[in-house]
This record gives C-alpha cells, structure tokens and sequence, in this order.
C-alpha cells in the first residue's frame, strides 16, 4: 500500500501540471487565432506561442503552489496572495474569453454580447441553485467535534 503523503504529493502534481496545460492551450490558442480568407477563423503558428504555453504552465503550476502552500501554512499573507492570485486568474480568465469578440462582425456583436449576457445570467442562476443546495443538504450535518 503507498503511504497517503505520496498519494497527496501525487494527486498535487496531477493537479498542478493538468491546470498548467490547460492554461497554456487556452493562451495558445489566443496566439493562434487569425483571420482568415472569407472572414473565416483559422489557427496558425505564431512566434508568441511557444512562450505563452510555457507561461501558462508557469501559472497554472504557480497557482496551485499557493493554493497547497496557503493550506499548509495558516497565514494571512499566504491568504491574501492567494485571494491576488485567485482575481488575476479570473481577470486573465474573463479577458481571455473576451479577446475573441475583436473577430465577430460589427452587425453581429450586439446578438452576441445579449447570447454572453444570457449566458451569464442562466449559468449564474445555476450556481446559485447547486450552493443553495448543497447549503440544505449540510445544513443539519454535525461540525467536527460535536455529538448528537
């Protein structure tokens, strides 16, 4: 049998190295998008990619170094690093996801931005309902320490 702390160490790098590959597709992928004959989209080699795919692995694996690091070690500054890293993920995650507008029509961007917002708006409303659930179901569950 492995012993739980390889199995952790483990389960850490998988999660770190699998974030950090999804963080250098997704910049990638930005790099890679042009325009193409027709106003078709295309991907195409760009210079920029090779170093946008090392530095979303850098990212990804940074991130999750914080996250574990912030969980072994109670501080609040490994708090508060974490909680900067955690908004410029999500200013890099929003912006990244925006970035493709600039290649939608003119006379097309006002039915997609009311799609994103309805999107948005619906995807929300579900999150709320899965926490609001999930607040219900444990809401009754004994704390650590506490008998019935």
């Amino acid at each position: 049998m492995i012993p739980s702390s390889t199995n952790d160490r483990f389960f850490q790098q998988l999660v770190a190295m699998a974030t950090g590959l999804a963080f250098a597709g997704m910049l990638a992928s930005l790099a890679a998008v042009e325009v193409g004959a027709g106003g078709k989209l295309v991907l195409r080699w760009h210079w920029a990619i090779a170093p946008l795919v090392i530095l979303g692995l850098v990212i990804g694996v940074g991130f999750w170094r914080l996250v574990f690091r912030s969980a072994a070690h109670e501080t609040n500054l490994s708090h508060r690093r974490l909680r900067q890293a955690a908004a410029g993920l999500a200013g890099m995650a929003i912006t990244s996801f925006l970035y493709p507008l600039r290649f939608v029509q003119p006379d097309r961007r006002n039915e997609v931005l009311i799609g994103l917002v309805l999107a948005i708006v619906v995807l929300s409303f579900v999150g709320w309902l899965v926490w609001k659930t999930i607040s219900w179901v444990t809401e009754n569950e004994l704390k650590d320490g506490e008998s019935e």
